[in-house]
């Protein structure tokens, strides 16, 4: 795996919207986010948009990580839990199902200790 894969390195949305890396493997991935007000929608919390968006992200990374084919989001089902108006938020994803066509992760999303929302993304192998 290259190294610009690795840090969301390019013009990429990961890149345009602060994203940052903090670990990837085939089992495991982790980032995190300063929220800006660009982050925020107009009530002045974190848009559901962007934790959707951390999601597909970071799920997409660990499934396409071992270089066994390319997959990408199919589906992302994530449940907001609790608002964010400022700070970081961490991610963390798992894989819960590793196929060779398919792929589900689940990723968590916390601000400090408190869990602001949690997502299944499901991957589909298209190359």
């Amino acid at each position: 795996m290259n190294n610009k894969f690795n840090n969301f390195e390019g013009e990429n949305l990961d890149n345009f919207l602060g994203h940052e890396m903090i670990s990837i493997t085939a089992e495991h991935v982790e980032s995190k986010l300063e929220v800006n007000n660009n982050h925020k929608q107009p009530m002045g919390l974190v848009h559901g948009g962007i934790y959707s968006t951390l999601a597909e992200t970071i799920c997409s990374y660990g499934a396409n990580y071992g270089g066994e084919g390319t997959f990408v989001g199919v589906n992302n089902n994530t449940d907001f839990l609790s608002s964010v108006e400022d700070g970081v938020i961490h991610c963390s994803a798992i894989p819960i199902k590793k196929g060779r066509s398919f792929q589900l992760w689940e990723c968590k999303i916390h601000q400090g200790k408190k869990l602001v929302a949690i997502s299944k993304v499901r991957l589909s192998r298209i190359k």
